[in-house]
C-alpha cells in the first residue's frame, strides 16, 4: 500500500510539476529555468530573460515557454525582424510551424484576447524534420525531406498536378482577355463572351489554392 501510495504521488507531482522552459542557440546549446520571458523594450534590442538571465534573441533559434514551443524566423526575415512562429504539430519525424505575434505569446500570460493574434491552428508556413533546421513548407524542399515515404510523395504529386492545372488555366484566361483586347485595337472598347470567358478562367484558378495546402498537410501528416 505504500508504495502504491508514493506511485500515485509521484504521478500526481509529475502531472502538475510545471514544465521547464527551454532555449535553444543557434549553435544547438540548451539552457534550462523556470521562467522565461520575451522583453522588447523601447529603441533597444528584443531579448529573453530566463531566470533573469539575459539572452539576446538573435542568438535563439528555438524556445519552450508556457505557451508552447516556438522558431525563431530571423533566418528568414532578418535577425531584426523579431518574427517568430508556434509550433502547430508533431508527429515525431515532421513538426509543423504556424507564424504568430510573439508580442501575445511572450510572457508568462497570454497578452492577448484577440483571436487574430494567435495561431488558428490550422495552417503552417515552416516545419523542420526531426526537430532540426527551419525550413519554409514549400513544394521543393518538402520533395527532398519526404522523399523515402511513398505515401507523403504521392500527395506531393497530387499538388504539382494541381500547381501544373491552376498555373495553365491562369495562363489560358489571361491569353484569352489579352486577344480580346488585341482583336479590338482598332474599336471601341466593349465586353465581350471571350473577355468574361478568360475572366472567369482567371478567377477559378484560385480555387486550386485549398487542394493545393490539403495536399500539403497531408504529405506531411504521413511522414510518420
Amino acid at each position: 500500500m505504500l508504495i502504491v501510495l508514493c506511485l500515485l504521488s509521484s504521478l500526481s507531482w509529475s502531472q502538475w510539476a510545471p514544465k521547464k522552459h527551454i532555449v535553444r542557440l543557434y549553435n544547438n546549446e540548451i539552457k534550462e529555468g523556470s521562467r522565461l520571458v520575451y522583453e522588447y523594450p523601447i529603441m533597444q534590442p528584443s531579448f529573453f530573460s530566463l531566470d533573469g538571465k539575459h539572452i539576446d534573441s538573435e542568438n535563439v533559434a528555438y524556445f519552450r515557454n508556457n505557451h508552447g514551443y516556438f522558431a525563431n524566423l530571423a533566418h528568414f526575415y532578418g535577425e531584426r525582424s523579431e518574427r517568430y512562429a508556434m509550433r502547430i504539430k508533431n508527429n515525431g519525424k515532421i513538426q509543423l510551424f504556424e507564424e504568430i505575434d510573439i508580442s501575445a505569446y511572450g510572457g508568462d500570460s497570454l497578452l492577448t484576447d484577440n483571436p487574430r493574434r494567435l495561431a488558428s491552428g490550422e495552417v503552417w508556413q515552416f516545419y523542420a524534420k526531426n526537430e532540426g533546421e527551419l525550413k519554409k513548407g514549400s513544394y521543393k524542399n518538402l520533395k527532398l525531406d519526404l522523399a523515402d515515404n511513398p505515401k507523403s510523395m504521392e500527395c506531393l504529386k497530387s499538388y504539382k498536378r494541381m500547381s501544373i492545372l491552376q498555373y495553365s488555366l491562369a495562363a489560358s484566361g489571361a491569353g484569352l482577355v489579352a486577344y480580346q483586347f488585341y482583336s479590338m485595337r482598332n474599336e471601341p472598347a466593349q465586353i465581350t463572351t471571350g473577355m468574361i470567358l478568360g475572366l472567369v478562367m482567371t478567377g477559378s484558378s484560385l480555387l486550386f489554392d485549398g487542394p493545393k495546402n490539403d495536399m500539403l498537410w497531408m504529405a506531411v501528416d504521413s511522414y510518420k
